[in-house]
Parts: structure tokens; C-alpha cells; sequence
């Protein structure tokens, strides 16, 4: 019992750690001078609340598409990301190999 506790402390901290690093590393990609929650412990906690809440609200209004008027906006011209071809050739592939018997050592008795 002791033992999971300890590993829940240290996890605990570990989430902690990656937070103030995520924090840290995020405030130097901003613009300098823009740091509307301060800096340490306190702006992180107060950047964390923010997160919480921003997340708590509602899309302003929802967006009516219908799916085809979706697919029709978003075609693109180029190569498939899967393409077709290169699909049938790796599963015959993979066929090849499976029928392939694997050579697996064989051991002997040294008599």
C-alpha cells in the first residue's frame, strides 16, 4: 500500500513538472512583453484556471453544413493519401511472407 502511494506522489509531481515546463516553454513562443498571467508558480496557476474555464464555455453558434456541401468544399486535386496501388502491393507483401515458412533453430540432442 505504501508502495502505490509513493508512485502516485511521484507521478503527481511528475504531471506538475511537465506543466511548468509546458507553461515556461509556451511564454517564450509568445510575443515579449505579453504575459497576461504574470510568470512562476501564481501565473502558471492562474494560466491553468483560465485554461479550465475557457474550456467550461459554449461555441457561440453552431455550424448547419450538410455532408455534401462539406465533401464538395474540402476535394482536393492531388495523389491520394492511401493510394490504391501501393495498398495491393503491400498486402501481397505481406501474403508472400506469410506463407514463407519461418526458419525457426532447431535443437538437437547431442547424443
Amino acid at each position: 500500500m505504501v508502495s502505490l502511494v509513493v508512485w502516485l506522489v511521484v507521478a503527481l509531481v511528475l504531471l506538475l513538472a511537465v506543466f511548468l515546463v509546458a507553461n515556461v516553454m509556451s511564454r517564450g513562443e509568445d510575443v515579449r512583453g505579453d504575459a497576461p498571467y504574470g510568470s512562476g508558480v501564481a501565473g502558471f496557476w492562474a494560466s491553468f484556471r483560465a485554461g479550465l474555464r475557457h474550456g467550461a464555455r459554449r461555441a457561440e453558434r453552431p455550424v448547419d453544413t450538410d455532408l455534401e456541401a462539406f465533401f464538395a468544399s474540402t476535394v482536393e486535386q492531388g495523389p491520394a493519401y492511401v493510394d490504391a496501388e501501393q495498398l495491393s502491393d503491400a498486402l501481397t507483401r505481406v501474403r508472400q511472407q506469410a506463407v514463407r515458412p519461418l526458419h525457426v533453430g532447431v535443437v538437437r540432442d547431442p547424443r
